[in-house]
């Protein structure tokens, strides 16, 4: 071997050595322990256009449910705000009549917002709590927390929801932005720092998708193990998200499923490097009823229950579907019973919890009710057996004397923790009110499981009766199911 030959070859296995020896000290990113992202309202947005010319005046407005994501005006709700070029109306009704492209406005149209394919949109904003347990201790790093966003060029920003991810807010025009909060008494992590930025201005894109970043960068060491919870300590809060658009390519929606969107969530040391990551999973829905919140593998259904249906110990007289319960026309004195099927499947090793609340007593043409409603002869209040609240049960028996609406639950699967059953103490129709957000009641937890769960079904079955007192007319109110799941 010549001596040139002998120095390339000592060169090469020099070179070799310094690529082992670098790839051996490659920082490989560990996982949370106990780490969640949950939405405070898991509703989508709601995203069309004016189908044909509109009428001047008349409060009818018919969609386009061919061309764009939100395809059945079932997904708006009574008393929604809808934008309609620009303009803010309230929804009066939405008519169920097959073609699901009308409702109605409780005034008429001005004539600036009748043209054909003006935009039609009612945005849900929502407030993503982050929670995480900590396994690192890291001096003056950062928290970072990616939300997808549809785009990067100005739509991800432009206050309008969008089909296919979050909307970071306007910020052109002086408009709500989404924000991050971070931990108010961080303890050793010193002081923390937050930042917020829309996607086109971020540039993160991961896989082709782009996203929204939110950053709390602190000045301390932190700690190993600490529990950034909400209770232990504050967790990371990002409000006035902008909640999707249903999907309408790709993983094109399905009416009563959620859309799932990937949130991303990162420990990075003081030259930014990613030392521990967890891509959580959150759900958003179609109101009444569903959200999925956190979990790589977290799917929660409504499922509508046929009349003539076995369940809760009473025998249903209406049908539902998964986004109506349609009790029809009501009797003094009588009940009216029905129900729906709620089914959770999550790989989540802590679990899931499923939560149920009612945006306001049952009022004549969905007029909000003052209260409890009982001063009003155009409410029907929640059930009002003696004894039974949004905690606590009562046995719900007399139509005649305690009319009102209310709920129990007949678990199916074994082994789930529900709050209460039909059945409970011996009693006939163990009944619960809904938690009233209009009343600033807070949600309560329907039924849970601690561990993984394959299909835990559980029957929500209703009960009606409204008051001899009660004026005749149409009675609505709407429900909020949010399912939610703790890696």
């Amino acid at each position: 071997m010549t001596r040139n030959s002998r120095k390339y070859l000592f060169l090469f296995a020099l070179i070799f050595l310094t690529f082992l020896a670098a790839k051996n000290h490659l920082v490989r990113s560990g996982e949370f322990t106990n780490a969640s992202a949950t939405l405070n309202n898991a509703r989508l947005s709601f995203k069309s256009a004016l189908e044909g010319a509109q009428t001047t005046g008349s409060s009818l407005v018919t969609i386009d449910t061919t061309n764009y994501p939100s395809v059945s005006v079932l997904q708006l709700q009574n008393r929604d705000t809808v934008l309609i070029n620009d303009t803010e109306y309230t929804v009066g009704t939405t008519i169920d009549d097959g073609s699901d492209n009308t409702f109605n406005l409780t005034a008429g149209l001005d004539a600036s917002d009748v043209g054909d394919d003006l935009g039609v949109y009612a945005s849900q904003s929502a407030t993503l709590t982050v929670r995480l347990t900590t396994i690192s201790a890291l001096e003056a790093g950062n928290f970072r927390i990616l939300v997808p966003a549809a785009a990067a060029d100005g739509t991800d920003n432009d206050g309008y929801p969008d089909e296919g991810g979050f909307e970071f807010g306007d910020t052109t025009t002086g408009g709500t932005e989404a924000s991050i909060t971070c931990p108010a008494d961080p303890g050793t992590y010193g002081t923390f720092t937050p930042t917020s930025t829309a996607a086109q201005t971020a540039s993160e894109t991961i896989d082709g998708i782009n996203y929204h970043v939110f950053e709390c960068a602190y000045t301390g060491v932190g700690a190993v193990g600490t529990v950034f919870d909400g209770t232990t300590a504050d967790a990371f809060v990002i409000s006035d998200l902008i909640n999707p658009a249903p999907r309408d390519s790709g993983d094109v929606h399905t009416l009563g499923q959620a859309d799932t969107y990937s949130v991303i969530i990162q420990h990075r040391d003081a030259s930014d490097t990613i030392i521990d990551q967890t891509v959580t999973k959150v759900g958003v829905v179609d109101a009444v009823k569903v959200s999925a919140s956190i979990a790589p593998q977290l799917t929660f259904t409504v499922a509508g229950v046929n009349s003539g249906t076995s369940v809760c110990g009473i025998t249903t007289d209406v049908t539902t579907t998964a986004l109506t319960v349609p009790f029809g026309a009501l009797t003094i004195s009588s009940f009216v019973d029905a129900a729906q099927r709620l089914t959770v499947t999550t790989n989540a090793i802590g679990g899931y919890s499923v939560t149920a609340a009612e945006n306001d007593q049952v009022g004549r043409g969905a007029n909000a009710c003052a209260g409890d409603g009982s001063a009003s002869i155009t409410c029907i209040v929640d059930a009002s057996v003696t004894g039974a609240t949004h905690t606590t049960s009562a046995d719900w028996t007399d139509a005649s004397n305690d009319p009102g609406f209310g709920y129990s639950l007949h678990p199916v699967t074994g082994g789930l923790t529900a709050a209460f059953t039909y059945n409970e103490s011996a009693r006939t129709f163990s009944a619960k009110q809904f938690a009233d957000l209009a009343a600033s009641e807070a949600v309560q937890t329907i039924y849970s499981r601690s561990t993984v769960a394959s299909s835990d079904v559980v029957d929500v079955c209703y009960r009606i009766a409204p008051d001899a007192t009660n004026a005749a007319g149409d009675y609505e109110n709407y429900l909020v199911y949010t399912a939610s799941a703790t890696f």
